[in-house]
């Protein structure tokens, strides 16, 4: 993931592309001036949907006791993308202490990502748009019809 927000594209995955491409889109917000971005962040939403529909597609079914994270994978690719631009941004521009602080977070993040899909992976942890079918628009938790494949 971190070779995908930082500019490499991937093999074809789904997931590493979206994210190389959120990537991409956080790095020419970023050289906007201020003014409407609504277009880059419409494909940013369009792109973390597209990373949460396949992870719901690709994961187990979690346990209904599993703890619920509190934002979709999709939602933490997009602020690693976001942080991995200001690493750029912060290294082009010789800003020493906010390249240091964008590259905590980043690796924050990316640490925090590795725990995260480890956990969905093995059922272990709830995402807010999950399988489960509990998503802010359903108003809470439904039976989901299509049971994700356990690869």
């Amino acid at each position: 993931m971190m070779q995908a927000v930082c500019g490499f594209a991937g093999d074809g995955d789904p997931v590493l592309l979206a994210a190389h491409e959120l990537a991409g889109l956080h790095e020419r917000r970023e050289q906007l001036v201020p003014g409407d971005t609504s277009e880059i962040d419409w494909a940013r939403a369009r792109l973390v949907c597209e990373i949460d529909r396949w992870v719901v597609i690709r994961s187990p079914r979690p346990d209904t006791t599993a703890p619920m994270h509190t934002e979709s994978i999709g939602a933490v690719v997009d602020r690693m993308a976001h942080f991995a631009a200001l690493t750029y941004r912060a290294l082009a521009c010789g800003a020493e202490s906010e390249l240091r602080a964008a590259q905590l977070r980043l690796h924050e993040l990316a640490c925090g990502y590795d725990d995260l899909i480890v956990e969905v992976a093995n059922g272990a942890r709830r995402l807010p748009d999950g399988p489960d079918g509990d998503t802010p628009e359903s108003g809470g938790a439904q039976p989901s019809r299509n049971r994700p494949r356990t690869e």
